[in-house]
């Protein structure tokens, strides 16, 4: 999952087959121990499955998890090794996940680094959303077979089934394009567009996926050149890099500038000023002077996450500081 602000790293992801009811356990590492804890706290509550399927990795292919398979007496099965579609209920759930929390990370407006906080909420998410694979019921509801209820049960909207049906429509003459090989791109000069994150080497699976909207100012033969609502930055982008938001009369309010502004923007590093030691993290923390903002928006990075991203720079930072920090690299 990335870095927290405590130890907690990994989410552990238990899914019953049949009802897709699912519990996600926060770890601080990925290993046996954390596999057998959860196993026995479901155990507890809910009674022991017949089989347990997983992949092969380390952490529930061990002697540990094996010899509690044979206490409980139930029967463990993998999955071919780097077949993870295989296992595509549990692949499927984890899009989710990383679906969820990257909307509310938006939403309320909080550091990437606060994800374990929000795991409680993004596991009542899953669980209580009805999918059209089982008969628009929720997972709780098939799991313990009591009704599920909803804050939207107060709602009525008359008009839903033929919004539904006009959007599958939509989405069938879409895809018919698609097979052709026809254009199938749906903006101009002046639209509104999200753009992908998918060539910005972040390294960070929670940001979210499409960042904008963006203004199209030009249409070239083969790309669009952008600009940014906030920063007024202007891209030179592939159409299949993009996709349709909003036409050129959309009202650009204050609250949809600060929906951006929200979405984790790349920042380059101008320089590293200077560090301090963190006990918080038990680890140094650098001043990052960030390029194009002002010395107030200076802020304090691990060190660690600051090598992963700009190894070569924190290298010339360290061989030039002092002896502590040097040994500690």
């Amino acid at each position: 999952m990335g870095e927290s602000f405590g130890d907690s790293k990994y989410i552990l992801v238990l899914k019953d087959h049949a009802s897709h009811y699912c519990e996600l356990v926060v770890a601080d590492t990925a290993d046996s121990s954390v596999t057998v804890e959860a196993l026995l706290a479901w155990h507890a509550r809910f009674g022991v499955p017949p089989t347990w399927i997983s992949d092969q990795g380390s952490h529930f292919k061990n002697e540990v998890v094996a010899e509690l398979s044979r206490r409980l007496r139930t029967q463990q099965e993998f999955t071919p090794a780097y077949c993870p579609w295989i296992n595509g209920s549990v692949e499927r759930v984890n899009r989710d996940i990383l679906q969820v929390i990257r909307t509310m990370i938006l939403e309320y407006k909080i550091n990437h680094t606060d994800w374990p906080y929000l795991m409680p909420m993004v596991q009542a998410s899953v669980n209580h959303t009805a999918e059209p694979s089982l008969g628009n019921k929720a997972p709780v509801e098939l799991f313990t077979g009591l009704p599920c209820l909803t804050p939207l049960r107060e709602f009525y909207l008359p008009d839903a089934g033929e919004l539904k049906e006009d959007k599958r429509l939509k989405q069938r003459l879409l895809n018919k394009k698609r097979e052709r090989g026809e254009n199938v791109i749906n903006f101009t000069e002046g639209d509104y567009v999200l753009r992908s994150r998918v060539d910005e080497k972040s390294g960070n699976k929670l940001l979210v996926t499409w960042v904008g909207s963006y203004r199209v100012l030009r249409a070239d033969a083969h790309s669009f050149l952008i600009q940014h609502l906030i920063t007024g930055a202007e891209l030179d982008v592939h159409a299949s890099r993009l996709k349709f938001y909003a036409d050129a009369s959309l009202d650009v309010t204050e609250e949809l500038r600060e929906h951006i502004s929200s979405q984790g923007i790349v920042l380059a590093i101008e320089k590293l000023k200077e560090h301090r030691w963190s006990d918080q993290i038990r680890d140094y923390e650098v001043l990052v002077q960030w390029k194009g903002l002002e010395a107030i928006e200076d802020s304090y990075e691990p060190l660690t996450s600051l090598a992963r991203d700009v190894p070569v720079l924190v290298t010339k930072y360290v061989a030039t500081a002092d002896q502590g920090l040097q040994e500690h690299w």
